[in-house]
């Protein structure tokens, strides 16, 4: 959590959230709320227009999510219900407050994977057909892009999973560094650097689900010191 969202939460006086991460905020921020309303997940809509309606309220309300409000999150749903409403978001005072996506605080887990040209790409096809996220995977691998993968896993979708692997394997060699990173920042956190041929069978175990993020470098990554770096460049550039 950034300082800037930090502040933003103490001074909130509702927080709104997926029940999951408002369990994950530390007890001064909880405790100093006035309220706190959570739902499961898939209430992603419900919960932001009640977060919405208590701000056209007068209510000073904060929406949390996981990363940043940016990527994958609900700050683009939020502006969509306001202007739904007839509202604005300069009569809200609405602000966005950056985070940390999970690409780049995965990304530290594992040394330099995506320092030059990168991609996030989900498989959860909740919102995005598969058809559109096989289409993006195929240009993302074809093209050199690092490539972060989120959502890799559910018990619902283990077939989008399976897919991604085939996919990337057909543009990239199998020795490929992937780094996967489990439950970031969490108790249980794990960390791993897999080559790309094993991440079909990784599949079969508790590392890869929904909290994982995988990391999948291009054919200029490569593992030193049990890291993944990935060159920018400045070798074809300078003397060191």
């Amino acid at each position: 959590m950034t300082a800037r969202a930090r502040s933003a939460l103490l001074d909130a006086e509702h927080i709104v959230g997926y029940t999951t991460y408002v369990e994950l905020l530390p007890d001064e921020i909880t405790e100093g709320a006035d309220d706190i309303y959570n739902t499961p997940m898939c209430g992603e809509v419900s919960r932001t227009e009640e977060a919405i309606d208590r701000a056209l309220a007068g209510n000073d309300v904060a929406i949390i999510g996981s990363g940043d409000p940016n990527v994958y999150a609900l700050a683009g749903l939020a502006l969509e219900i306001i202007e739904s409403k007839g509202a604005t978001a300069t009569m809200l005072d609405f602000d966005v407050v950056p985070g940390v996506p999970a690409a780049q605080s995965c990304a530290a887990r594992v040394g330099a994977p995506l320092v030059n040209d990168t991609v996030s790409i989900s498989l959860s096809d909740h919102l995005t057909d598969m058809p559109t996220i096989e289409s993006r995977l195929h240009a993302a691998a074809k093209e050199g892009f690092t490539i972060t993968i989120y959502n890799p896993w559910s018990r619902k979708r283990r077939d989008n999973y399976e897919k991604c692997c085939e996919i990337l394997l057909e543009h990239r060699d199998p020795e490929t560094p992937v780094g996967v990173v489990h439950a970031a920042g969490r108790e249980d956190e794990q960390v791993e650097i897999v080559e790309l041929g094993e991440l079909p069978e990784l599949g079969e175990t508790d590392l890869v689900d929904m909290t994982t993020t995988l990391l999948v470098g291009n054919e200029d990554t490569y593992v030193w010191d049990d890291r993944m770096v990935t060159p920018r460049g400045y070798e074809t550039k300078y003397d060191y």
